[in-house]
């Protein structure tokens, strides 16, 4: 498995070449994803691809890390919801006229 470079590699490789860094990232991503169970790559496959939508949904690289930091903060309520109140999360509220 290729090794995290260092937060200055990171930053280097951000302002002289942005394309490699995301590749970088999407190359890294499939390493962890390839080396996880079969019963759990499908899962880490549709997440990657949500990340990747968000991602591309980004204006510049600050609304990027606004909307990725919306999109964890979602997630951990609904991780914070499923310990504390696991029946929340089957519950549905929509009203059908």
């Amino acid at each position: 498995m290729k090794t995290m470079p260092s937060f200055d590699e990171l930053k280097a490789l951000a302002e002289s070449d942005p394309q490699a860094l995301d590749a970088l990232r999407i190359e890294m991503s499939e390493e962890i994803i390839d080396s996880a169970s079969d019963a759990m790559q499908p899962k880490l496959r549709a997440q990657m691809s949500h990340i990747n939508r968000v991602i591309a949904s980004g204006k510049n690289p600050n609304h990027v890390n606004a909307l990725l930091m919306k999109e964890l903060m979602r997630q951990f309520d609904r991780f914070s919801t499923a310990i504390n109140d696991p029946a929340a999360l089957t519950e549905r509220n929509a009203t059908v006229t």
